[in-house]
């Protein structure tokens, strides 16, 4: 198997001086933030291609791979430990690329896929910190999908039978408030139907017959969920079919949706659906309803960002004034010690989405009338025009207490 290293040998060299340049006026300070020193190994040099890189404090590197199978490895030389690509997840998958992390490396795969599609190109952040020192680079990978020497085909025109649609069937209100309009946390469910807006249940209809998958997904949310696969290989065959399935949200705008048929590793029919989700006082929570008696406590997860999941508690009432709270579930069972900084993650992810960054707490307690009255720290605080939310982190230094320690969201009215 060939490796193509000339290049390589030749680009190393000269990233070696650029650092050493940017680190010359004082060789005893270690920079916060430097550029990521990499190297490759093309397994496949006839089929993937290295052609060039950027530099500066955030690299890039640049490779185009046809049509057939390919492998490559990338090694982040001044890094041990390159950190996830998404969330807690050091795996990336573009359908038509697969990217892994291990250690210091990253290792893609560009499974076969011959098609018509016209090239496609995505860009994959990469990072690694070693205390102080921070470092980021970029990944710009192009596929090509047409065979070398294939003529361009006439397109194919899909008989309406193969056609779908997506449609909102219904949604679901947090704590079942009368709202006309969908709220970020509300339970938006969905359906695909034929191109008439029928579906047939119990019985596959008849535009299954045409593909492989059917693949839901969304512009800026990092994963895709099958609602439809056929699947045929040596170890096992069947197909299944969600004619409805549902998902939460967890900020507000509008959310492209894209439906996508598969066939043989290409896309063969697209359709889409925008959905629009209405901030009410915060997310999806509206003061006024208080519940004074079994709290039903919703677990929120979205199908397309499964990075994290939350618990909204119902809005309950301590000495008649309300207030509701969000802590992030466990449903990757992460190790405490793993766990409770996904929990600081997730609480600054889902406000940063929301509201933006938030300030520091002190102080700010005094502001709120329903706080835990001991064995919480108030972390970071945010506002908006009706309410208040404060970062907690709930402290396992009580023996008896049998709550695990986490960060978490606190949010009352102004």
């Amino acid at each position: 198997m060939g490796i193509i290293t000339n290049m390589n040998k030749l680009f190393m060299p000269f990233m070696m001086v650029v650092c050493l340049l940017f680190t010359a006026c004082d060789k005893d300070k270690i920079l916060p933030e430097g550029p990521m020193i990499l190297s490759w190994e093309i397994l496949t040099p006839e089929n993937v291609k290295w052609e060039g890189s950027s530099v500066g404090w955030i690299s890039k590197e640049s490779f185009i791979a046809n049509s057939k199978e390919g492998y490559m490895v990338m090694t982040c030389e001044n890094f041990d430990v390159l950190d996830p690509i998404s969330g807690d997840s050091y795996t990336y998958d573009c359908e038509w690329a697969t990217l892994k992390i291990e250690g210091n490396q990253v290792k893609i795969h560009f499974p076969p896929s011959v098609s018509d599609a016209p090239d496609a190109y995505e860009e994959i952040q990469i990072s690694a910190k070693d205390g102080k020192r921070t470092a980021r680079s970029i990944i710009c990978l192009t596929r090509t999908f047409k065979e070398e020497g294939q003529p361009d085909p006439k397109p194919e025109t899909l008989p309406e039978e193969a056609k779908f649609k997506m449609i909102m069937e219904y949604f679901t209100p947090f704590m079942h408030l009368d709202s006309p309009l969908p709220a970020p946390l509300d339970l938006i469910t969905f359906r695909i139907t034929d191109i008439n807006g029928q579906y047939t249940p119990v019985v596959f209809s008849e535009f299954t017959h045409y593909y492989d998958s059917i693949v839901w997904s969304a512009d800026d949310f990092p994963h895709t969920f099958k609602v439809y696969e056929n699947k045929v290989s040596a170890e096992e065959s069947g197909k299944y079919l969600l004619e409805q399935w549902s998902s939460h949200f967890f900020k507000s705008g509008i959310v492209k949706n894209h439906l996508k048929g598969y066939r043989h590793g290409k896309v063969e029919y697209e359709t889409s659906l925008d959905i629009t989700l209405y901030e009410r006082d915060f997310l999806g929570l509206e003061w006024g309803t208080i519940v004074l008696q079994k709290p039903e406590n919703l677990t929120a997860y979205c199908r397309l960002d499964r990075d994290y999941d939350y618990k909204v508690y119902d809005i309950v009432a301590k000495n008649d004034a309300p207030y509701s709270q969000i802590i992030p579930v466990n449903h990757k069972s992460l190790s405490d010690s793993d766990f409770l900084p996904t929990t600081e993650k997730a609480i600054i992810t889902l406000m940063e989405n929301n509201v933006g960054k938030g300030q520091d707490a002190k102080g700010k307690e005094t502001l709120f009338k329903c706080l835990p009255e001991k064995g919480v720290e108030a972390e970071l605080y945010w506002e908006n025009e009706t309410t208040r939310m404060l970062m907690l982190h709930r402290l396992s230094n009580d023996p008896d207490e049998l709550a695990a320690e986490v960060y978490y969201l606190h949010v009352e009215p102004k």
